[in-house]
Protein backbone atom coordinates (compact mmCIF):
# COMPACT_ATOMS: atom_id res chain seq x y z
CA UNK A 1 0.00 0.00 0.00
CA UNK A 2 1.29 3.44 -0.95
CA UNK A 3 1.65 5.79 2.01
CA UNK A 4 2.11 9.52 2.56
CA UNK A 5 3.72 10.83 5.74
CA UNK A 6 2.83 14.36 6.84
CA UNK A 7 5.05 15.96 9.48
CA UNK A 8 8.70 16.61 10.22
CA UNK A 9 10.01 15.93 13.74
CA UNK A 10 8.22 12.85 15.09
CA UNK A 11 7.30 11.79 11.56
CA UNK A 12 10.99 11.20 10.79
CA UNK A 13 12.15 10.06 14.23
CA UNK A 14 9.24 7.78 15.12
CA UNK A 15 7.31 6.74 12.01
CA UNK A 16 9.91 6.60 9.26
CA UNK A 17 12.22 3.96 10.85
CA UNK A 18 9.21 1.68 11.43
CA UNK A 19 7.71 2.23 7.97
CA UNK A 20 10.81 1.21 6.03
CA UNK A 21 10.83 -2.19 7.78
CA UNK A 22 7.29 -3.18 6.80
CA UNK A 23 7.04 -4.79 3.37
CA UNK A 24 3.30 -4.20 3.08
CA UNK A 25 3.88 -0.44 2.88
CA UNK A 26 5.61 1.73 0.32
CA UNK A 27 6.40 5.27 1.39
CA UNK A 28 5.53 7.42 -1.60
CA UNK A 29 5.34 10.98 -0.22
CA UNK A 30 6.87 12.93 2.65
CA UNK A 31 5.19 16.27 3.29
CA UNK A 32 6.44 19.08 5.51
CA UNK A 33 6.54 22.85 5.27
CA UNK A 34 10.29 22.51 5.98
CA UNK A 35 10.82 19.79 3.39
CA UNK A 36 13.84 21.48 1.72
CA UNK A 37 15.69 21.75 5.04
CA UNK A 38 14.87 18.11 5.88
CA UNK A 39 16.06 16.95 2.48
CA UNK A 40 19.42 18.68 2.88
CA UNK A 41 20.21 17.72 6.46
CA UNK A 42 18.68 14.34 7.16
CA UNK A 43 17.92 11.65 4.62
CA UNK A 44 18.31 10.56 1.03
CA UNK A 45 14.71 10.47 -0.20
CA UNK A 46 15.31 8.51 -3.37
CA UNK A 47 12.09 7.64 -5.24
CA UNK A 48 10.02 9.57 -2.69
CA UNK A 49 7.96 12.65 -3.63
CA UNK A 50 8.78 15.66 -1.45
CA UNK A 51 5.87 18.03 -0.86
CA UNK A 52 5.40 21.16 1.26
CA UNK A 53 1.62 21.57 0.82
CA UNK A 54 -0.43 18.93 2.66
CA UNK A 55 -3.56 19.61 0.57
CA UNK A 56 -1.76 18.39 -2.55
CA UNK A 57 -1.06 15.02 -0.88
CA UNK A 58 -4.74 14.11 -1.05
CA UNK A 59 -4.74 14.38 -4.84
CA UNK A 60 -1.95 11.81 -5.13
CA UNK A 61 -2.49 8.08 -5.56
CA UNK A 62 -1.90 6.98 -1.96
CA UNK A 63 -4.11 4.72 0.15
CA UNK A 64 -2.95 5.70 3.65
CA UNK A 65 -1.98 9.10 5.05
CA UNK A 66 -0.10 9.28 8.35
CA UNK A 67 -0.29 12.52 10.34
CA UNK A 68 2.37 13.55 12.87
CA UNK A 69 1.45 17.22 13.25
CA UNK A 70 0.17 19.56 16.03
CA UNK A 71 -3.49 18.99 17.07
CA UNK A 72 -4.85 22.21 15.55
CA UNK A 73 -3.41 21.31 12.13
CA UNK A 74 -4.35 17.65 12.54
CA UNK A 75 -7.99 18.67 13.03
CA UNK A 76 -7.92 20.65 9.75
CA UNK A 77 -6.36 17.77 7.82
CA UNK A 78 -8.80 15.14 9.14
CA UNK A 79 -11.76 17.37 8.26
CA UNK A 80 -10.28 18.00 4.80
CA UNK A 81 -10.09 14.23 4.29
CA UNK A 82 -13.85 13.76 4.63
CA UNK A 83 -14.03 14.72 0.96
CA UNK A 84 -11.36 12.18 -0.11
CA UNK A 85 -11.93 9.37 2.44
CA UNK A 86 -8.31 8.24 2.57
CA UNK A 87 -7.29 5.80 5.30
CA UNK A 88 -5.76 7.74 8.19
CA UNK A 89 -3.35 7.13 11.05
CA UNK A 90 -2.91 10.06 13.40
CA UNK A 91 -1.80 11.22 16.86
CA UNK A 92 -3.44 12.14 20.13
CA UNK A 93 -5.19 14.32 21.11
CA UNK A 94 -7.55 14.09 18.14
CA UNK A 95 -8.04 17.87 18.19
CA UNK A 96 -7.49 20.72 20.66
CA UNK A 97 -11.05 20.47 22.01
CA UNK A 98 -13.07 17.47 23.23
CA UNK A 99 -16.34 18.43 21.51
CA UNK A 100 -14.51 18.88 18.20
CA UNK A 101 -12.79 15.51 18.71
CA UNK A 102 -16.18 13.90 19.37
CA UNK A 103 -17.61 15.34 16.15
CA UNK A 104 -14.58 14.12 14.17
CA UNK A 105 -14.97 10.57 15.53
CA UNK A 106 -18.68 10.58 14.72
CA UNK A 107 -17.95 11.63 11.12
CA UNK A 108 -15.17 9.04 10.73
CA UNK A 109 -17.67 6.34 11.69
CA UNK A 110 -20.52 7.77 9.62
CA UNK A 111 -18.38 8.03 6.50
CA UNK A 112 -16.76 4.63 7.22
CA UNK A 113 -13.23 5.98 6.95
CA UNK A 114 -10.73 3.34 7.99
CA UNK A 115 -8.52 5.01 10.59
CA UNK A 116 -6.44 4.47 13.70
CA UNK A 117 -4.75 6.59 16.34
CA UNK A 118 -1.27 6.00 17.68
CA UNK A 119 -1.61 5.37 21.43
CA UNK A 120 1.93 4.20 22.07
CA UNK A 121 1.44 1.97 25.10
CA UNK A 122 -1.44 -0.01 23.62
CA UNK A 123 1.01 -1.52 21.12
CA UNK A 124 3.76 -2.13 23.69
CA UNK A 125 4.65 -5.81 24.15
CA UNK A 126 4.60 -5.70 27.96
CA UNK A 127 1.36 -3.72 28.13
CA UNK A 128 -0.22 -6.36 25.89
CA UNK A 129 1.15 -9.06 28.22
CA UNK A 130 -0.28 -7.24 31.23
CA UNK A 131 -3.66 -6.94 29.50
CA UNK A 132 -3.67 -10.71 28.88
CA UNK A 133 -3.01 -11.44 32.58
CA UNK A 134 -5.89 -9.17 33.60
CA UNK A 135 -8.35 -10.46 30.97
CA UNK A 136 -7.62 -14.13 31.66
CA UNK A 137 -7.68 -13.55 35.44
CA UNK A 138 -4.39 -15.39 35.87
CA UNK A 139 -3.91 -13.67 39.24
CA UNK A 140 -7.60 -13.49 40.05
CA UNK A 141 -9.65 -10.32 40.25
CA UNK A 142 -8.01 -6.88 40.16
CA UNK A 143 -8.38 -5.15 43.53
CA UNK A 144 -6.85 -1.73 42.87
CA UNK A 145 -3.96 0.02 41.09
CA UNK A 146 -1.59 2.96 41.48
CA UNK A 147 0.14 4.80 38.61
CA UNK A 148 2.90 7.39 38.94
CA UNK A 149 4.61 9.03 35.96
CA UNK A 150 7.25 11.69 36.50
CA UNK A 151 7.96 13.44 33.21
CA UNK A 152 10.99 15.43 32.19
CA UNK A 153 9.77 17.81 29.50
CA UNK A 154 12.25 20.02 27.67
CA UNK A 155 9.44 22.35 26.56
CA UNK A 156 8.24 23.02 30.10
CA UNK A 157 11.66 23.09 31.76
CA UNK A 158 13.14 25.48 29.19
CA UNK A 159 9.92 27.51 29.20
CA UNK A 160 9.36 27.20 25.46
CA UNK A 161 6.05 28.73 24.38
CA UNK A 162 4.69 26.30 21.77
CA UNK A 163 1.54 24.22 21.27
CA UNK A 164 3.14 21.57 23.51
CA UNK A 165 2.95 23.88 26.53
CA UNK A 166 -0.40 25.51 25.69
CA UNK A 167 -3.32 23.37 26.83
CA UNK A 168 -5.82 25.24 24.66
CA UNK A 169 -3.89 24.14 21.56
CA UNK A 170 -3.87 20.46 22.56
CA UNK A 171 -0.67 20.58 24.62
CA UNK A 172 0.10 20.45 28.33
CA UNK A 173 0.78 17.37 30.45
CA UNK A 174 -2.95 16.63 30.53
CA UNK A 175 -3.32 16.24 26.77
CA UNK A 176 0.13 14.86 25.94
CA UNK A 177 0.74 12.52 28.88
CA UNK A 178 -2.44 11.91 30.90
CA UNK A 179 -4.27 10.88 27.72
CA UNK A 180 -1.87 7.94 27.46
CA UNK A 181 -2.52 6.86 31.04
CA UNK A 182 -6.31 7.13 30.86
CA UNK A 183 -6.29 5.22 27.57
CA UNK A 184 -4.30 2.28 28.88
CA UNK A 185 -6.36 2.25 32.11
CA UNK A 186 -9.48 1.71 30.04
CA UNK A 187 -7.59 -0.85 27.93
CA UNK A 188 -6.69 -2.75 31.12
CA UNK A 189 -9.72 -2.33 33.37
CA UNK A 190 -12.72 -0.99 31.42
CA UNK A 191 -14.36 2.43 31.09
CA UNK A 192 -13.07 5.17 33.40
CA UNK A 193 -15.10 7.33 35.75
CA UNK A 194 -13.50 10.39 37.34
CA UNK A 195 -13.98 10.53 41.12
CA UNK A 196 -11.72 13.43 42.16
CA UNK A 197 -8.61 15.36 41.14
CA UNK A 198 -6.03 17.83 42.42
CA UNK A 199 -3.84 20.18 40.38
CA UNK A 200 -0.67 22.18 41.04
CA UNK A 201 0.14 25.04 38.68
CA UNK A 202 3.18 26.91 37.42
CA UNK A 203 3.36 30.02 35.28
CA UNK A 204 5.70 31.34 32.59
CA UNK A 205 5.44 33.79 29.69
CA UNK A 206 1.81 34.46 30.53
CA UNK A 207 0.91 30.75 30.46
CA UNK A 208 -0.52 29.03 33.53
CA UNK A 209 0.09 25.32 33.08
CA UNK A 210 -0.63 22.22 35.10
CA UNK A 211 2.67 20.79 36.36
CA UNK A 212 1.20 18.17 38.73
CA UNK A 213 -2.09 16.27 38.33
CA UNK A 214 -3.35 13.60 40.69
CA UNK A 215 -6.71 11.92 40.28
CA UNK A 216 -8.78 9.01 41.49
CA UNK A 217 -10.79 7.03 38.97
CA UNK A 218 -13.11 4.06 39.17
CA UNK A 219 -13.75 1.29 36.68
CA UNK A 220 -16.37 -1.45 36.32
CA UNK A 221 -16.42 -4.21 38.94
CA UNK A 222 -15.32 -1.75 41.66
CA UNK A 223 -11.75 -1.43 40.42
CA UNK A 224 -10.36 1.83 41.79
CA UNK A 225 -7.12 3.53 40.87
CA UNK A 226 -4.96 6.51 41.70
CA UNK A 227 -2.99 8.33 38.99
CA UNK A 228 -0.26 10.92 39.44
CA UNK A 229 1.41 12.66 36.49
CA UNK A 230 3.87 15.48 37.04
CA UNK A 231 6.72 17.37 35.42
CA UNK A 232 10.21 17.24 36.98
CA UNK A 233 13.32 19.27 36.21
CA UNK A 234 16.12 16.79 36.83
CA UNK A 235 16.90 13.11 36.42
CA UNK A 236 15.28 10.34 34.41
CA UNK A 237 11.55 10.02 33.99
CA UNK A 238 10.00 7.32 36.14
CA UNK A 239 6.86 5.53 34.96
CA UNK A 240 5.41 2.96 37.37
CA UNK A 241 2.17 0.96 37.26
CA UNK A 242 1.35 -1.16 40.33
CA UNK A 243 -1.66 -3.49 40.16
CA UNK A 244 -2.91 -5.49 43.12
CA UNK A 245 -4.76 -8.78 42.45
CA UNK A 246 -6.39 -11.40 44.65
CA UNK A 247 -3.48 -13.81 44.08
CA UNK A 248 -0.51 -11.53 43.60
CA UNK A 249 0.80 -8.24 42.24
CA UNK A 250 2.13 -6.76 39.00
CA UNK A 251 4.55 -3.89 38.61
CA UNK A 252 5.16 -2.49 35.13
CA UNK A 253 7.85 0.18 35.24
CA UNK A 254 10.75 2.00 33.61
CA UNK A 255 13.30 4.62 34.64
CA UNK A 256 14.68 6.02 31.41
CA UNK A 257 15.18 9.01 29.11
CA UNK A 258 12.95 7.27 26.58
CA UNK A 259 9.16 7.12 27.00
CA UNK A 260 8.82 3.44 26.18
CA UNK A 261 12.25 1.78 26.40
CA UNK A 262 13.56 -0.42 29.22
CA UNK A 263 10.19 -1.35 30.69
CA UNK A 264 10.16 -4.32 33.05
CA UNK A 265 7.11 -6.39 33.95
CA UNK A 266 7.45 -7.92 37.43
CA UNK A 267 4.85 -10.56 38.28
CA UNK A 268 4.69 -11.58 41.95
CA UNK A 269 2.74 -14.43 43.49
CA UNK A 270 3.05 -16.14 46.86
CA UNK A 271 5.60 -18.64 45.58
CA UNK A 272 7.26 -16.96 42.60
CA UNK A 273 8.56 -13.69 41.12
CA UNK A 274 8.98 -13.36 37.35
CA UNK A 275 10.67 -10.51 35.48
CA UNK A 276 10.14 -9.84 31.77
CA UNK A 277 12.04 -7.13 29.85
CA UNK A 278 10.59 -5.16 26.95
CA UNK A 279 11.75 -5.64 23.35
CA UNK A 280 13.68 -2.76 21.75
CA UNK A 281 14.63 -2.81 18.05
CA UNK A 282 14.76 0.93 17.27
CA UNK A 283 16.75 3.96 18.40
CA UNK A 284 13.58 5.79 19.39
CA UNK A 285 11.58 3.41 21.58
CA UNK A 286 8.25 4.70 20.21
CA UNK A 287 9.14 3.22 16.80
CA UNK A 288 8.75 -0.26 18.34
CA UNK A 289 5.12 0.43 19.13
CA UNK A 290 4.50 2.22 15.83
CA UNK A 291 5.87 -0.82 14.02
CA UNK A 292 3.44 -3.09 15.91
CA UNK A 293 0.52 -0.74 15.32
CA UNK A 294 1.23 -0.44 11.58
CA UNK A 295 1.55 -4.22 11.18
CA UNK A 296 -1.88 -4.69 12.75
CA UNK A 297 -3.35 -1.91 10.64
CA UNK A 298 -2.13 -3.54 7.42
CA UNK A 299 -3.79 -6.81 8.46
CA UNK A 300 -7.00 -5.05 9.50
CA UNK A 301 -6.63 -6.31 13.07
CA UNK A 302 -6.90 -2.96 14.75
CA UNK A 303 -7.75 -2.27 18.35
CA UNK A 304 -10.34 0.38 19.07
CA UNK A 305 -7.78 3.07 19.88
CA UNK A 306 -9.84 6.00 18.63
CA UNK A 307 -12.67 5.37 21.11
CA UNK A 308 -10.18 4.92 23.96
CA UNK A 309 -8.53 8.23 23.07
CA UNK A 310 -11.87 10.05 22.82
CA UNK A 311 -12.94 8.71 26.23
CA UNK A 312 -9.64 9.89 27.71
CA UNK A 313 -10.18 13.34 26.18
CA UNK A 314 -13.66 13.43 27.76
CA UNK A 315 -12.20 12.92 31.24
CA UNK A 316 -9.45 15.43 30.47
CA UNK A 317 -12.14 18.01 29.68
CA UNK A 318 -13.46 17.58 33.25
CA UNK A 319 -10.06 18.34 34.83
CA UNK A 320 -9.99 22.15 34.97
Amino acid sequence: MDIALIGSNFALKGYLPALVKIKQYKLKIICSRNIKKIYKNNLNFKNIILENNWKKVFKKNVKIIILAVPPVLQEKIINFNFKYKKKLIFEKPISHNYLKSKKIVELLKKKKINSEINLTYLSHDLFEKCKSIISKKKLGRVKHYNISWSIKSMDFNKKIKTWKTIEGQGGGIKNIFLTHVLSYCEYFFGSNGLNSFKIKYSRFKGIEYKRHISLKISNPNDVNGKITVFNKKNGLQNHSIKISFEKGNIQLFTKSKDWTKDFILRIQTKNKTTKIKSTNNFKDGRSNQIYNMLKKFSKKKRSNNINLCLNAEKINSQIN
